[in-house]
């Protein structure tokens, strides 16, 4: 299964401001490998390398490094990267196989009279689906080439499928694109980013075809697709910023009901691409009639009130500026009890919700009801609550024993998948309730996880699938938080005392954000620039120009809102 294993060496990709050089560059025999300028180009791509083809009279190694480089620019199916191929080889060479991302140190051998090897140190990978898969471990692959003389002129007549590129390279020439799947109850829809170069003439019949082939493995069970088995894309022309998606299979077969939740995935996924506004479906060049509009679909990115939800000064409610604004039927009992957490969601239609970590246990507080304890089992972390109204509950030194309690229902536990767990700090569910975000101690070092929800028919949360490696490092893990649908943060107590605060992008990569002190916990908002942090001496923090600024004081619990 894929992992995301995140490293130190990673944090960088991001953020990186980049000068990338065109024009000659060399392989040496060790060493990191040079780069030249990059060119502006047209307005299909962002930015992009504009390499040359073979000169005349190159060297088999000026061929390679010619090829490395020529192979950055996808455009017209890598025509320029292909004529630094044989004729018999040109045409075999399957570049959309994957990407190999490292950082420096390449270097190359020469193994006979007409072969060279090529050693590269992978940090990252991107498979044919646009998948992004961290390497645990930078340890060198060697990537071996041949070369034969056509008209006296060298060219390679082997040399593996995909390509390589630096993780700066790779930062200017691909970006990351959500795809969109639904929850099982198809009310609500679950992105799984992937990865493809910037190119808008064939972009989005990548991405059609990545979503049409169905979500990550990780992912499995969480989530379902509209797409019929056999369905399959031609092509996707974008004009005056309608994409059209030419579909092939036994689409037309399909309920109206179906073919409208095709239309939303594909929109929702194709609108990432820049100059795309509409999006319409059609079967051999004719378009497919829905019923319905999706302009009124599913929610991609939920969103919550931008406002700090605090318990400060024996009250509860919305923080703005020095004023406090309460939750009717909600912030009084709140205030009532001896809270150490709180979740706060108003996602249920018609239901308002809090779950209220005391040292008792955690309590359930609704509009018009007495609070009422759900779970009693000693020192449990701050629970977590999923937008079908369970409250998720586990203690802090039995990480597997995760239990659901909701209103009407009987509580359900189910064991969790993170095996070999020490501790778990932090359990929280994303906001289309077909992800768990886990914070762990494990082996002595923290290990951030993500796994898929899976639930039975009537939407009970039933297990998780296996769990999938984000951010790792030293130090202590202190809490994790989704910082929206797409990414998570995470804070750790360093060996220095510092607390280091790490962005990840599900399926993608790492930004390391300011480092800040004494935090307690971190809560996500709408973005990044709602990400909040509570110190231990009740100030919350929000970051401003690259630091931690103090943005409320005397508050002695930050909710999480669902």
């Amino acid at each position: 299964m894929m992992r995301f294993r995140s490293r130190a060496l990673v944090a960088a990709m991001a953020s990186l401001t980049v000068l990338l050089l065109a024009g000659c560059v060399g392989i040496p025999s060790s060493g990191p490998v040079e780069k030249g300028d990059v060119l502006a180009t047209s307005d299909e791509i962002d930015i992009i390398f504009q390499p040359s083809g073979p000169a005349v009279d190159e060297s088999q190694e000026d061929i390679l490094r010619g090829f490395i480089r020529a192979a950055l620019n996808p455009l017209n199916n890598f025509d320029v990267a292909r004529s630094f191929l044989s004729k018999n080889f040109a045409d075999q060479w399957k570049p959309d196989a994957g990407v190999t991302i490292d950082q420096s140190g390449r270097s190359t051998q020469v193994t006979s009279e007409t072969s060279i090897d090529l050693k590269v140190s992978p940090i990252a990978t991107v498979d044919s689906n646009g998948e992004y898969s961290t390497v645990p471990s930078a340890a060198p692959v060697t990537r071996s080439y041949t070369f034969v003389q056509e008209n006296g002129q060298w060219r390679i007549n082997t040399a593996p499928d995909g390509i390589v590129m630096l993780s700066s390279e790779f930062a200017e020439v691909y970006n990351s694109y959500p795809l969109y799947f639904f929850d099982p109850s198809y009310q609500r829809l679950v992105p799984d980013v992937r990865w493809f170069p910037r190119v808008a003439s064939n972009t989005g019949t990548r991405i059609a075809r990545a979503l049409i082939t169905g979500p990550s493995a990780w992912l499995g069970g969480a989530v379902v697709t509209a797409f019929p088995e056999g369905t399959g894309v031609t092509s996707v022309p974008v004009d005056a910023g309608v994409a059209s998606v030419d579909l092939s299979g036994p689409v037309l077969d399909s309920s109206a009901a179906t073919l409208e939740r095709m239309h939303v995935q594909l929109r929702s996924s194709l609108l990432a691409l820049s100059g795309v506004s509409t999006v319409r479906m059609t079967v051999d060049s004719t378009e497919v009639p829905l019923a319905t509009s999706s302009d009124t679909g599913p929610v991609t990115t939920p969103r919550v009130d931008s406002r700090a939800l605090v318990l400060r000064s024996g009250q509860f409610g919305f923080f703005t500026g020095s004023s406090l604004t309460p939750i009717e039927g909600i912030s009084d009992d709140v205030a009532s009890l001896d809270a150490t957490s709180i979740a706060f969601s108003d996602s249920v239609p018609g239901l308002q919700l809090a779950a209220v970590g005391t040292a008792a246990g955690v309590y359930v507080v609704a509009p018009a009801s007495t609070p009422g304890i759900v779970d009693d089992r000693a020192a449990l972390i701050a629970p977590s609550i999923d937008p079908d109204g369970f409250v998720w509950t586990v203690p802090s030194g039995s990480p597997l024993d995760i239990r659901v309690s909701a209103a009407g229902r009987t509580p359900s536990s189910f064991t969790a998948t993170w095996d070999g767990a020490a501790q778990i700090v932090s359990l929280d569910v994303s906001r289309d309730g077909a992800r768990v975000l886990a914070f762990l101690m494990m082996d002595g070092k923290p290990r951030l996880v993500v796994a898929s929800v899976l639930r039975d028919k009537d939407g009970t949360p039933t297990g998780l699938g296996e769990p999938v490696d984000l951010a790792e490092g030293s130090g202590t893990a202190v809490d994790a938080t989704w910082v929206d649908s797409l990414s998570v943060a995470s804070v750790t107590l360093t060996p220095s005392g510092d607390n280091a605060i790490v962005q990840q992008q599900i399926g993608g990569t790492t930004t390391q954000l300011a480092d800040a002190s004494k935090v307690a916990s971190i809560v996500g908002s709408n973005d990044v620039v709602g990400l909040r942090v509570l110190s231990s001496d009740g100030n919350i923090l929000q970051q401003s120009a690259n630091t931690w600024q103090v943005r409320a004081a005397d508050v002695a619990v930050l909710a999480t809102q669902y």
